[in-house]
């Protein structure tokens, strides 16, 4: 007795009718009534009483409507294991962009990443670097775009992407590194991408202070821009972010740190990895800048897997 055969007999059960379970069921009185002929003729008992008032159940058949329940039950979720299992299933990536970087790069990561893995359910999250290599750490996410080296995660170095980082204050932008030197100093918290460029940035001039020297220490670039402004400060951010507030750039320092892609996730093939960050998003911009004393540019490497 296949399934329909089974689904035809409950249709029997529920309206008490071979004319109304025929109906339903699509098939004539007399087909339905040679189906139900039959399956009693297989269990050697009657399943319903025939009167003129219909069809009821006998105690057999009563006992046995439960188990039919059940196979039918099991039945339909046997279907619909087979149809979920034919149709392929949509992974998910969660990506987390960066705001230090500009929109036109975040945009265009977007159509790569789109175009590099279609098959995925693809979900963006936007902010900048310690927040972004939280959600690697804490959120699972899968990739994250971070500014300089980071341990703890595989990652690919974007070829001719870099953060242009300078010093930036309210002041002149003529003014010496002397005048500046008693400014309140935004420092870059020690796990900051830009902590090494603030030591260089000491180098280029400011000296060492002891400990009256007035200082905060900030792990977000939002931030270090808000407190330049408010305590009339001195701090290191990227160039654009610079410009775009309207603080003035210290002339003789420039510091450039590289971009990479950090990679959680294991089942991400190498070659689709690669084929995300093999395209030049934005000319470098220091390629045609003369070397002026202070300005470092961490050393490039090609792009590469790296732990």
């Amino acid at each position: 007795m296949d399934s329909r055969t089974l689904r035809n007999l409950m249709r029997i059960v529920q309206t008490g009718s071979l004319s109304a379970a025929a109906e339903q069921s699509c098939l004539t009185v007399q087909a339905l009534a040679a189906q139900l002929n039959k399956v009693e003729e297989q269990f050697g008992f009657r399943l319903f009483r025939r009167s003129n008032k219909g069809l009821t159940l006998t105690s057999q058949g009563s006992e046995l409507t439960p188990f039919m329940d059940q196979v039918l039950a099991a039945t339909r979720q046997l279907e619909e294991k087979v149809t979920a299992l034919k149709t392929p299933r949509q992974r998910s990536l969660k990506v987390a962009l960066n705001t230090t970087l500009p929109g036109e790069f975040n945009r265009r990561m977007i159509d790569r990443l789109i175009a590099v893995f279609p098959h995925y359910q693809l979900e963006f999250s936007y902010a900048e670097s310690m927040e972004n290599l939280s959600k690697l750490k804490n959120e699972d996410f899968d990739l994250a775009i971070l500014i300089g080296q980071q341990s703890g995660f595989s990652s690919i170095s974007m070829p001719d992407v870099q953060v242009r980082v300078v010093g930036a204050h309210c002041g002149d932008e003529d003014d010496s590194l002397g005048l500046l030197g008693d400014k309140f100093q935004v420092r870059p918290a020690q796990e900051c991408p830009y902590s090494h460029s603030f030591l260089r940035f000491l180098d280029a001039g400011l000296g060492e202070y002891g400990p009256s020297q007035r200082m905060v220490y900030s792990c977000s670039e939002t931030l270090t821009l808000s407190l330049i402004t408010q305590l009339d400060g001195l701090g290191l951010v990227s160039r654009d972010a610079a410009l775009r507030n309207g603080l003035a750039i210290f002339p003789d320092f420039e510091d450039f740190l590289e971009v990479r892609l950090a990679v959680n996730n294991p089942e991400l093939s190498d070659q689709a990895l690669h084929d995300v960050v093999d395209l030049t998003l934005q000319e470098r911009a220091e390629r045609d800048i003369r070397r002026r004393p202070h300005r470092y540019a961490e050393k490039q490497v090609a792009a590469e897997i790296r732990t």
